[in-house]
């Protein structure tokens, strides 16, 4: 199959990427200072804490400050829980009306639609409509096929069109929702602000992390079903982790359990193997991947990781009582710690179907 990574990671990522390299250079051969900064805010709905280890002659507290400030402007730009958001903006604006965007939203937006055509609408921005549907933003609902159908077809990020960072949607009742990428989003802008600056640092935003500086990175992976129960340990280069499952945001309505994931593609919850913990170079990719290979499943998105080799992934599939693994690529080690884990390195089918109202 065709390797396509050039075409799959953004410019600007690449770019973002280059720089930052070249800013660790520079300051790989100084001493960390003893002495890091730890800041932690309620933000876009979540916790989000940053740990970082300053250069020569910087403050850590001043650069975790700014960390923070950027995420919460991510906040004010992306977040459609709010009114005044830029992203809530182009969910207002009429079919056919160009929205002008603000560069970071253009970037981000650039980006997004990129992983839904490298995915084939596995993940899709445009999903809202289908979460309205399922009312997942409140007490969740099944409902019916007219109004999911009709849900249905007002999902479709080729129904946007962005050029020259103008927004226009081709069609009727789309809605954005940044629920894939905008923490992976937020991360990103929080490493930005940090650039050139930091020796080293660790973001958390809602149990996504990111990392940036020399060395490795200790990354728990927990059980499908219980968050506190770690069942290994993933240790990986600096960029970003991101995991999808149902464990915590699935409700029981009308006596079936209604998963927060849904396949943008069917207008269905995604079925429920597990999870999937994502590791890519930055946190836009990491956040938009996990969304797409829990939507894809083990088998499916083994073939998908095969056009990108810069990314890795670990599928957490239940087995009865039992946990198997599936790591797909070699990036980083992959630590054991649960005595009934099986770890293969070869996705095979797992059973099951769509849940369906």
């Amino acid at each position: 199959m065709k390797k396509v990574p050039a075409q799959l990671l953004p410019l600007v990522a690449r770019k973002r990427m280059r720089s930052h390299i070249v800013a660790l250079v520079a300051l790989a051969a100084l001493p960390l200072k003893a002495e890091p900064c730890w800041r932690q805010v309620a933000t876009m709905g979540t916790l989000f804490s940053v740990k970082v280890w300053a250069a020569p002659n910087q403050d850590p507290c001043i650069l975790a400050e700014k960390a923070l400030v950027a995420v919460e402007e991510s906040e004010k730009r992306l977040s459609t829980w709010r009114h005044d958001s830029e992203l809530a903006a182009c969910n207002r604006a009429p079919a056919g009306e160009e929205v002008p965007l603000s560069p970071s939203l253009c970037q981000e937006l650039t980006q997004a639609l990129r992983w839904a055509e490298a995915t084939l609408g596995a993940f899709d921005p445009t999903v809202g409509p289908l979460v309205r549907a399922y009312d997942l933003r409140g007490v969740g609902r099944w409902p019916s096929q007219q109004q999911l159908e009709a849900a249905r077809q007002a999902v479709g990020y080729k129904k946007l069109r962005l050029e020259n960072c103008k927004l226009v949607q081709t069609a009727s009742h789309l809605l954005l929702e940044e629920g894939g990428f905008g923490k992976g989003a937020a991360l990103d802008a929080a490493l930005e602000a940090l650039e050139g600056q930091a020796q080293k640092a660790e973001l958390n935003l809602g149990g996504q992390v990111s990392f940036w500086g020399q060395g490795t990175f200790a990354v728990d992976l927990s059980h499908p079903d219980r968050r506190e129960e770690v069942v290994a340990t993933w240790v990986v280069p600096p960029g970003s982790v991101a995991t999808s499952g149902n464990s915590e945001r699935s409700r029981m309505v009308a006596g079936k359990r209604l998963g927060h994931i849904l396949d943008p593609r069917s207008g269905y919850p995604a079925r429920d193997f597990g999870s999937v913990a994502v590791w890519a170079p930055n946190g836009l990719a990491a956040d938009a991947l996990s969304t797409a290979l829990y939507v894809l499943g083990p088998e499916e998105g083994a073939r998908l990781l095969e056009r990108l080799p810069e990314v890795a992934a670990v599928f957490l599939v239940r087995e009865g009582e039992n946990l198997r693994l599936f790591p797909v690529s070699p990036t980083g080690k992959l630590i054991p710690k649960a005595p009934n884990l099986r770890v293969n390195y070869k996705p095979r089918s797992v059973k099951g179907q769509k849940e369906e109202p």
